[in-house]
């Protein structure tokens, strides 16, 4: 299942499944970073809008690109319902992450671009995370800066067997049930693993149930796997935090959100001050 077909999938439970998990702590950080930057800025995976929106309605241009159409379209439907200040800063396109419509977008015009929740572990191979990292440095203006996370790797899970467990479990208004499953095996000898959201809902009598499924593969990166490969593609490493509270990257840390930008190219060797 392609990453556009998994979150298509998700489409329909993914903001309450998400409001019920009460995932919102790394939304201040974003909305924070992109006022200091000042707009506009590009949210690159931004699905439903769940940082997208708090950033607009903080008074910063924002522009989001996304591969699901069907999450673009949940977004588009939020955003009917804001106010006309707050829409009419967003700007919306489809597409992938590795291959985004840069003329559309515009070359050169970020002050930040920003890919929250972990949407590059989606790019399992190196070539699309280098193909990422240049349409980034294509996007960005000068000075510009690009803050990312994933998840610090807890090696104890990543040695076990394959396992399913409810992470979501939540009644929706007149009484249907929805738990969602999630199912997990483990490659790591290639940092990847399979993952599968399989949603249970039921009816109030508890007459019926339905299931439906997503499927994807994700990848898994150690911090200074990350730090090389931005790097390797041109780019600065300004600040790596362990959790979105901005404490350092070390013992304990459950998250690797990072901040980088373009790498200044140095002057050639030699080279007088005029």
């Amino acid at each position: 299942m392609t990453v556009r077909r998994f979150y298509d999938a998700c489409a329909a439970f993914y903001d309450d499944d998400y409001q019920a998990l009460g995932r919102s702590e790394d939304v201040a950080l974003y909305v924070e970073l992109a006022r200091r930057a000042g707009g506009p800025v590009l949210e690159m995976g931004c699905g439903s809008g769940r940082v997208l929106l708090p950033t607009a309605r903080a008074g910063v241009e924002v522009s989001g690109v996304d591969a699901s159409p069907r999450m673009l379209e949940r977004l588009r439907r939020r955003l009917d319902e804001e106010p006309e200040a707050v829409s009419r800063r967003v700007r919306l396109a489809e597409g992938d992450l590795t291959a985004p419509d840069v003329a559309a977008l515009g070359e050169g015009r970020f002050a930040l671009v920003t890919a929250p929740f972990r949407v590059i572990q989606h790019l399992v191979g190196r070539d699309e995370q280098r193909a990422w990292l240049a349409a980034v440095a294509r996007l960005l203006a000068p000075g510009g800066e690009l803050v990312f996370d994933v998840f610090q790797p807890q090696f104890d899970e990543v040695a076990d067997g394959p396992a399913g467990s409810v992470d979501v479990e939540r009644e929706e208004p007149g009484g249907r049930r929805v738990r969602r499953v999630v199912w997990v095996s483990h490659h790591p000898e290639v940092q990847t693993f399979d993952l599968r959201f399989e949603w249970l809902v039921e009816r109030p009598d508890g007459a019926s149930r339905s299931t439906r499924k997503a499927e994807t593969t994700v990848r898994w990166f150690t911090r200074y796997e990350l730090e090389n490969l931005l790097e390797l593609a041109g780019f600065e490493v300004l600040e790596v935090w362990g959790g979105f509270d901005r404490r350092p990257h070390g013992p304990g840390a459950e998250e690797i959100v990072i901040r980088a930008r373009r790498a200044t190219p140095a002057a050639p060797a030699g080279a007088r001050e005029a």
